[in-house]
Parts: structure tokens; sequence; C-alpha cells
């Protein structure tokens, strides 16, 4: 009776397992720790002890090993969304972002899967911002076409309309100046912050690769074996 249960718990308890492993496998989402100094930590929750004096143990994606006590944390997410190794880096093109293999643009999709909720946040600002840029520059040439039109064509005497427009079409011109420049410096942000961790990304997933190497004492001594005796061979001759 007491092996089986024994063998019972066993089972659930590797089926939950296996469960947690494949949610995180498949990148559905996360916990993240928002510390008082701005810092965030994405990873999985292993301890938790919500003591004033208590504190939190969490294994961040990259497999490290970190704990915070509770004064340090601000807030606890429970579901963070993860996001998708990205198939490439990217580049700005207008508002929006292509892929540099393919040149295609990045659809709605694409922006859910590969991008986290800051950089969607700061893409959607710059976009906004860079949209708003140009529709100003687009109305202050209306209204710089508006106040040529309002000259007369006989006289060629300039009436208060062309004063009007002329001034307006400046103040339009600087605000949708202003819009452009802050919407590409944040778009131009999120290209390189969006690049940048899809090149460590890269960079880790070779490390890991590289450090789970594994050599094999038996091929070891075949290899040392193969080169001693190619070694007879070329002093034989």
């Amino acid at each position: 009776m007491l092996l089986g249960r024994t063998i019972t718990k066993r089972f659930w308890g590797a089926l939950v397992c296996s469960l947690c492993l494949t949610t995180s496998a498949f990148g559905q989402s996360a916990n993240a720790l928002f510390l008082n100094n701005g810092d965030k930590v994405i990873g999985y929750v292993m301890d938790l002890n919500q003591d004033p004096d208590g504190g939190v143990k969490i294994q961040t994606t990259d497999g490290k090993t970190m704990s915070f006590p509770m004064s340090e944390i601000d807030n606890i997410i429970w579901t963070y969304k993860l996001v998708e190794p990205s198939p490439g880096p990217i580049y700005r093109y207008g508002e929006t972002f292509r892929w540099k293999y393919n040149n295609l643009e990045l659809s709605d999709k694409n922006f859910s899967r590969y991008f986290d909720v800051d950089l969607y946040h700061e893409y959607i600002v710059g976009k906004n911002q860079f949209n708003i840029g140009g529709a100003g520059l687009t109305l202050g040439t209306g209204c710089l076409m508006l106040s040529i039109l309002s000259i007369n064509p006989n006289t060629g005497s300039l009436n208060n309309s062309f004063y009007a427009y002329l001034g307006t079409a400046a103040i339009l011109y600087c605000v949708g100046a202003v819009y452009t420049k802050k919407g590409i410096a944040r778009l131009n942000k999120v290209e390189r912050t969006f690049n940048e961790r899809q090149a460590n990304t890269q960079r880790s997933g070779a490390e890991k690769k590289l450090n789970s190497l594994e050599l094999n004492p038996a091929l070891l001594l075949t290899a040392n074996d193969d080169l001693a005796l190619g070694a007879s061979i070329s002093f034989a001759f």
C-alpha cells in the first residue's frame, strides 16, 4: 500500500514537472519581478515568502538562480508574456519594420510573437509620433500652397489670407519636423534594441551548444591510437 502511494506521488510529480517544462519550452508565459531600482527579472519563481523579512527566489530564462528580498521588489507579474526567438534582424522602413533576410514587412502577428511588452510600447509610440509628424508636414505643405494661391494674380499684392496661411504652414512644419524626428529616433532605438537582443540570443544559443558538447573518453583513446598509427606509418616511409 505504501509502495503504491509512493509510486502515485512520483507519477503526479513527474507529470506536473513535465507540464511545466512543456509550457516553458514553448514560451507561453513566465514570471516577472519589477524591482524598486527599475530593473526587471524574467524567469520562474521557485520560492516565495511574502513576509517583510522574506524574499523571492527566481530562476531566470537563461538558467541562473537569483534571490531578492521583498523590500527590493516593487511588483510581481505572474503571467509575463515571453517572446519567441526571431528569424533574423530587422530594419526600419518608414514607420514600420522589415526583415533583412527577405525584405518582407513585419505583420501584427510578428510583433505579438517577437516583441515584448516594453518594446512593442516603444514601437507604437514611435509610430504614432512619426505619423503625426508626417501629417503636420503634409498639412503645412497644403497651407503653403493656399498662401501662394491667395496672392492676387493681377497685382501680386499680399492680403491677410496669405500671411495667415503662411504662418499656419510655418507652425505645422515646425510641429511636423519635431514629431518626425522624435518618431524616427524612437523607431531607430526599437530597431537597435531588437537586433541586439536577437544577436545576444544567437550568441547565447551557440555558447550553450558549445558547453553542452561532451567528449567521449573512448573516442579520445581511439583518436590517440589513430594518431600514433599515423605517426608510425610516416616514420616507416
